[in-house]
């Protein structure tokens, strides 16, 4: 026998669970919203920025292997560009293939 004083658990075991699907559903949104608006800074920031000091360092490096012949003041070593380099190293390699000799 239900007194006026008795809980109703059905309604607060609707009121419970529409609470757990509300607070569920908008930390979802939220998390989703961050993960966009990360998505569209990281795009502005990419858009926005400037590679110097990396296509300094690579203007440096291409210099530095297509400089003339030379001797280095620092070192003493032969200086050639990277071309003659190669075009010397695919001629020996030529000669020793048509002369039969395997060394290396």
């Amino acid at each position: 026998m239900a007194a006026y004083d008795d809980l109703n658990v059905k309604r607060i075991f609707i009121v419970g669970i529409a609470s757990v699907v509300v607070t569920a559903v908008t930390v979802l949104a939220v998390q989703v919203l961050y993960y966009y608006l990360d998505d569209v800074q990281q795009a502005r920031t990419s858009e926005n920025s400037r590679y110097t000091r990396q296509n300094d360092k690579l203007k440096k490096q291409t210099a530095e292997i297509t400089r003339d012949q030379g001797v280095d003041a620092e070192t003493g070593n032969l200086v050639i560009p990277i071309e003659t380099a190669m075009s010397v190293i695919i001629s020996e390699s030529e000669t020793r293939e048509e002369g039969g000799s395997d060394e290396t």
